[in-house]
């Protein structure tokens, strides 16, 4: 009788461990079909129709000790044609390449969103497809276009996206704008706000204490003027959406440059530098 139980038993986990694994399987797919998972389900990403996720931007990386944190971790958003994810956590053990923007991969791990950010999370395989596929550039989008969702859901053609806002200006709390010698914090978040020419204003908080990419802004001098933001949007509780920075673009004017044209006409030419802050 006990080995006819134990016979049982294995014949009982066989059948659960096929089921777990089909189950699996049937939802390595899309950014689009992950998004509808239940929070803590194990998913495959790598869109079932053999268009491989694309790696669009590092925001993290275990640099070491950068702006007083020891980044250890990987922050990795990779999109399909339906969407974007973000892959965060420790590599798994065995993965042989080091993740760099245009790589093709497949992902395995636990649908974890956090702050509305669609994440993997607690990583078990990743695999590398093919490298230096074609990157399309973050789309530009207005304040009100990311702050529209208020407390609801982050729409996901934005949800893990990179996204630009053009021509902004920063400013703190405490003053209307950043005073010209002033620098980033170093060992610790910064709340900025941004502010467009109609009035809009958007929270762009540098979480440095979760991405190398804004702990590497940690001493250098915050931007006055107009600014390029690119970034991915967050959402958390009661608060409106806010911008994490990828990178801050100060806008410097050239001078205008005049030359003849025809007959004696000025033709005007107008250029706009950008140099990273």
């Amino acid at each position: 009788m006990n080995l006819m139980k134990k016979n049982y038993y294995w014949l009982t986990g066989l059948i659960a461990s096929t089921v777990v694994l089909f189950a699996s399987n049937a939802l390595a797919s899309s950014a689009s079909t992950i998004f509808g998972d239940t929070t803590g389900t194990l998913v495959t990403y790598d869109n079932a129709s053999g268009a491989y996720p694309v790696i669009t931007a590092v925001l993290s990386a275990p640099v070491g000790s950068l702006d007083g944190y020891n980044y250890t971790w990987w922050s990795i958003l990779a999109a399909d044609s339906s969407g974007s994810l973000d892959l965060y956590g420790a590599l798994p053990g065995g993965t042989s390449f080091t993740p760099a923007v245009g790589d093709a991969i497949s992902v395995s791990g636990t649908y974890s969103p956090y702050h509305q950010i669609p994440e993997i999370g607690t990583l078990t395989s990743l695999s590398l497809i093919s490298s230096g596929n074609t990157v399309s550039s973050p789309g530009v989008y207005t304040i009100p276009t990311l702050i529209a969702s208020g407390t609801g859901p982050i729409p996901q053609s934005l949800a893990g996206q990179l996204v630009t806002l053009d021509n902004v200006s920063l400013y703190t709390n405490s003053a209307a704008t950043i005073p010209v010698s002033g620098n980033f914090a170093t060992h610790a978040n910064v709340a900025l706000y941004a502010k467009d020419g109609s009035g809009n204003i958007m929270e762009i908080y540098d979480w440095a204490s979760s991405y190398s990419t804004c702990g590497a802004l940690g001493g250098t001098p915050e931007p006055t003027g107009l600014v390029d933001i690119t970034g991915f949007v967050t959402q958390s509780g009661a608060f409106p959406p806010e911008m994490t920075p990828f990178s801050i673009t100060q806008v410097v004017p050239e001078p205008t440059a005049l030359s003849l044209c025809g007959a004696g006409a000025l033709l005007v030419l107008i250029f706009r530098l950008r140099r990273k802050a």
